[in-house]
């Protein structure tokens, strides 16, 4: 190569870097809505394929934000070395940018060369089943694979999987996918990128070894892979914090907090004299001194009595402070219940109405009750009540307890003037002596006051 063209290629580097770093800035700056929505609408752009997640409204800035976001895929590609390694040591790895890009702990994970690769397969009747990587540390394991063969493509629902340490017991943990079928894809060849993101229960040790297997067709195939402890050992922030704060008459403590390669972790209490159920945090987040938001990387959960929230990493990018902060606390007034009756399908009496009986079927296990929540605003719409407990009871007209069989599902829709979520519950057959009374645990309220705690 000529010197020349050597040194017109460096420039072009450093240029594709210079808008990267400039495009990274930005986006860190960019409300969490607006670089979820710019990252979906992006990749259908670039990929045709379904959306993954929550549809938001889209806006000017969004359709901006999108562009920006396949520029910092172009130029992360093209001139991070860390990326081009994985590109060359796990061949299919351009499949899971998707994933990468959608995570902050991911990316930066990435560019810290924090991967690693795997590469082993299982092959049975025209099946592949590949482990192309994993990023792990003492707390969360990302298994980043490949699925193929006759029938395997994009319009592929859920593949059923089970997960074992190397000595053949269950993984405790919780463990998270984001596989939704796409109709653009039901006639492609092209293999299924997919993950599993698996947090491990508290005090539960990351595995030496897992056992990874996948039902492709009629065919269990099975993969099993080492975890390299050596890459994450010590890499890990343990913080007393025990501060205490106030949102809305409520009562917390931040207890502690533990930084890994992979999230944040955030321990909560809330004051048992605390008169209200408090649901959530509004729009939580922990920041640091140059603005850098890391958003929550986990779902809702009950503030009663502690719970644990993870957070997008801060760990490669070391920063001096970290300030949680919320606009607000979801919350709800304890106590409360909706009287129907199942044989007339009548609502008697439920909290400000919102939630209605709307239909009874019959199934093997007894009846399938559906209950819509309805009239829910911008602020309460984005919060999956729990709404009855979880393995709870309910009450006949005689004072009877009876078991809840379990919730069979939940869905939402949210439109103009239309936003309401759908509640599927289980009850055994029985001819009950109506109505019939079910406690509320979770139910739509909130108070908007911004939340500031120091955690380092």
């Amino acid at each position: 190569m000529s010197a020349e063209i050597e040194n017109d290629l460096k420039r072009d580097n450093q240029r594709l870097q210079n808008d990267k770093n400039q495009i990274v800035q930005e986006i860190e700056q960019l409300p969490v809505e607006l670089l979820n929505e710019a990252i979906q609408k992006g990749l259908e752009q670039g990929k045709r394929r379904a959306s993954r997640g929550r549809r938001k409204r889209l806006s000017l800035s969004m359709s901006i934000s999108a562009v920006c976001i396949m520029l910092v895929i172009t130029a992360f590609v093209r001139v991070s070395p860390a990326f081009a390694n994985m590109v060359k040591d796990i061949p299919g790895f351009s499949g899971f940018v998707e994933f990468i890009q959608s995570d902050k702990s991911l990316l930066s994970a990435v560019e810290n060369e924090f991967i690693q690769p795997i590469n082993l397969s299982a092959e049975k009747n025209g099946f592949k089943f590949t482990v192309d990587g994993i990023l792990a540390d003492d707390q969360r394991l990302v298994i980043l694979y490949t699925a193929e063969g006759s029938g395997i493509n994009g319009n592929t629902g859920f593949l059923k999987y089970e997960l074992k340490t190397g000595d053949g017991a269950d993984v405790e943990a919780s463990i998270m996918s984001s596989h939704y079928p796409s109709q653009d894809d039901a006639d492609s060849s092209v293999p299924i990128h997919d993950y599993l993101d698996i947090l491990m229960g508290d005090g539960i040790p990351m595995p030496e070894r897992i056992q990874f297997s996948l039902l492709l067709g009629e065919e269990w195939l099975k993969v099993e892979f080492p975890i390299d402890h050596e890459r994450f050992a010590g890499m890990r922030e343990d913080i007393s914090i025990d501060q205490h704060f106030e949102v809305g008459g409520q009562r917390f403590t931040v207890k502690n907090a533990i930084i890994t390669p992979l999230q944040v972790s955030l321990t909560f209490e809330a004051d048992p004299n605390n008169d209200k159920h408090a649901n959530h945090f509004i729009n939580m987040a922990l920041v640091d001194e140059k603005g850098r938001r890391y958003e929550t990387n986990t779902g809702f959960g009950d503030l009663n009595p502690s719970l644990t929230r993870h957070f997008k990493s801060s760990y490669f990018e070391r920063p001096k402070k970290l300030t949680l902060v919320a606009d607000g606390l979801h919350l709800s007034d304890r106590n409360l219940s909706i009287t129907v009756d199942t044989d007339k399908m009548e609502t008697i009496s439920s909290p400000q109405n919102k939630l209605k009986l709307i239909s009874k079927e019959q199934t093997a296990e007894g009846y399938e009750l559906k209950f819509d929540l309805e009239e829910l605003d911008e602020t309460n719409k984005y919060l999956v009540y729990t709404l009855f407990k979880h393995d709870g009871t309910f009450k006949d007209a005689s004072g009877n307890s009876h078991p809840i069989l379990g919730n069979s599902g939940t869905s939402a829709e949210w439109g103009t003037g239309d936003s309401k979520i759908t509640y599927y519950y289980r009850i055994p057959k029985a001819d009950y002596k109506q109505p019939l009374t079910f406690d509320i645990e979770q139910y739509p309220g909130y108070v908007m006051e911004p939340v500031r705690v120091p955690i380092k």
